[in-house]
């Protein structure tokens, strides 16, 4: 367990109301894993795409559920569930959501324990690495095969793409005088006014990926000790408080939520800083499933263009470009040079060096003030 996660317990016990545990949404029913799910999925490349609809369906039909494990809020994953059981009834959808590193150590204890019980997990990139070797199966299917290369690999595809951004409440800030970078907001005139998310992992790795070690760790220092930051927990909770005027500005939303509380008549509205990070959806079905035609059967689903388009009316930036996209300002934003996508890791910023700034210079700092 990381170190970031003892400075989540010390918030929650002081009554910020963290989430510090998986929201179990609903029950894994107990199934028996296959050996390797990848012997099963290497005989389904020689169907039509036909075919091979129709025989996940089928056996998906007799394996009668799935279960999915999820980073993404109960409501998005809800929405995308119901369409696909729409389109195949008889086959009964279980999720667990939780943070990106609350997954990672859930199916890797499982592992461990030679328990398999979920069937897909969305993640992320930042912390792809952290899983045990073999944990999820190669899987070639014709809608993974229409999403850009950028944006899958051999084990794992993006189901779309979003950027984390400024949100800020128009009556209390004008746009003129927003930040316009992270230097800014150092400023002493947003002493206690920026909310932001406890967990900004991509936003220290940008800073990170762009600036180097040095300048990182340097500002990093300066933004925690300046007192200008409200630590919370959850992005649309950050917008929602956006939105009631508890603050002006918050440097770690998404636009989608911003752009659902605008439809309401909200006062919010978002912009980009200097430096901002996009980050990709990555899905992967498990070497070990216990309901291997249903994995394949919902992986292809959230791929395919109409799966895709759910994803789209919900504000998310599609993977797929063959759907139709929703929020022409957002995939604007995903190709501003500002905006980098998925900064951690080889190549990137270090996970481990890039915690350790977050949890001691921002977390515990804050906590200890």
């Amino acid at each position: 367990m990381t170190s970031i996660f003892s400075v989540r317990l010390k918030f929650a016990a002081c009554g910020l109301a963290l989430m510090t545990a998986l929201t179990v949404v609903s029950r894994p029913v107990t199934a028996q894993a296959v050996a390797d799910a990848e012997t099963f999925f290497a005989s389904l490349e020689s169907l039509s795409a036909a075919q091979r609809e129709a025989k996940l369906f089928e056996g998906a039909k007799k394996e009668g559920s799935v279960v999915w494990y999820t980073t993404d809020g109960p409501q998005p994953t809800q929405q995308i569930l119901r369409a696909f059981s729409k389109k195949y009834p008889g086959v009964k959808t279980e999720f667990i959501r939780g943070k990106s590193r609350e997954i990672a150590d859930r199916i890797t204890s499982e592992a461990r324990a030679n328990r398999h019980l979920f069937d897909l997990a969305k993640t992320s990139t930042e912390t792809y690495d952290m899983y045990p070797p073999n944990v999820f199966a190669s899987y070639k299917s014709p809608t993974k095969s229409e999403i850009p290369a950028a944006m899958q690999g051999d084990k794992w595809a993006s189901v779309f793409t979003f950027v984390r951004v400024m949100g800020y409440n128009t009556k209390l800030v004008k746009s003129e005088d927003l930040p316009k970078s992270w230097d800014d907001l150092l400023d002493p005139k947003w002493k206690g006014k920026i909310l932001f998310d406890e967990s900004s992992l991509p936003e220290v790795g940008v800073l990170y990926a762009r600036w180097g070690k040095d300048r990182t760790a340097a500002y990093v220092e300066k933004l925690g000790a300046s007192g200008n930051l409200q630590i919370r927990t959850g992005r649309t909770t950050l917008s929602q408080m956006l939105s009631a005027g508890e603050a002006p500005i918050a440097v770690t939303v998404y636009p989608y939520d911003i752009e659902n509380l605008r439809t309401k008549g909200a006062p919010v509205d978002w912009a980009l800083l200097d430096q901002n990070p996009g980050l990709l959806q990555p899905t992967s079905i498990s070497r070990r499933a216990a309901h291997p035609h249903a994995a394949a059967l919902l992986f292809d689903y959230l791929l395919s263009k109409e799966g895709q388009e759910v994803y789209a009316a919900m504000g998310r930036t599609p993977s797929n470009p063959n759907a139709s996209v929703k929020n022409e300002r957002e995939k604007a934003a995903v190709q501003d040079p500002r905006v980098a996508f998925d900064e951690m890791g080889v190549g990137g910023a270090p996970l481990e060096e890039t915690t350790k700034l977050l949890d001691e210079k921002i977390l515990r700092r804050s906590f200890q003030r």
